[in-house]
């Protein structure tokens, strides 16, 4: 099971459309900042494994963070 994922999820949703794995946070956020900068209609959340329940820990939009 992996500790991190980035999920992709539609400007106004909150049920994402897929989601990839990552065993550690550094490449999952950069994936994510990433991915982000070239799509302007998704965010993109990294999201941590809390013993089988995932959290989100940062949110990307345009290549930025827009975490609190």
């Amino acid at each position: 099971m992996s500790y991190y994922r980035v999920c992709k999820i539609a400007m106004g949703q909150d049920d994402f459309i897929n989601h990839r794995p990552f065993d550690n946070r550094e490449d999952a956020e950069h994936y994510a900042k990433n991915q982000s900068s070239s799509d302007n209609e998704h965010r993109y959340e990294v999201q941590k494994n809390n013993e089988g329940e995932f959290s989100t820990i940062k949110t990307y939009l345009k290549g930025q963070d827009t975490s609190n």
